[in-house]
């Protein structure tokens, strides 16, 4: 067993040497969730946040949004996040939007996000986004671990 890790150790630094590897590698996806995360569209319309039925909002959890993805149905959203928060209706309604609260990280403070979910003609999820790039980049902080740059010492120090 020893003499294998020393062949994967040995055949890593050359292929980081060799340019084969990047130098940086980004955090892999954790199980069970999707490779992309919602963004912002510019041309995305987001109702007056006063108009809400949930003026406060939820709290989901961060894994609850990054699971709504294309070709979901609405009750598969619905059974994720709940109702919508706005006078949508279920049927025939292209456009769900919702006030979602994350935590932040620092102890109880949060942050309120305007989510919009967009289903195309047959009632499945199109695209979904946030109003607000921070928000998009605070789910994401939720699920990416900074990158790691990977180096042929430290490949080899972790063996």
């Amino acid at each position: 067993m020893k003499g294998f890790l020393m062949i994967v150790r040995k055949s890593l630094v050359a292929l980081v040497v060799a340019g084969a590897l990047p130098a940086a590698v980004q955090a892999e996806t954790p199980m069970g969730l999707p490779e992309s995360l919602p963004g912002t569209d510019s041309a995305a319309v987001f109702p007056d946040p006063t108009h809400a039925t949930r003026k406060a909002g939820a709290f989901v959890p961060p894994r609850n949004v990054a699971m709504v993805v294309a070709g979901l149905t609405k009750q598969q959203v619905y059974t994720l996040l709940d109702v919508p928060h706005f006078h949508e209706g279920l049927f025939g309604v292209r456009r769900w939007n919702y006030i979602l609260n994350f935590y932040t990280g620092s102890g109880n403070d949060h942050r309120s996000c305007q989510y919009q979910i967009r289903f195309d003609a047959k009632a499945r999820v199109e695209a979904a986004y946030f109003h607000d790039q921070s928000c998009a980049d605070l789910l994401a902080s939720t699920f990416r671990a900074p990158a790691k740059a990977v180096t042929a010492a430290s490949a080899v120090e972790e063996h």
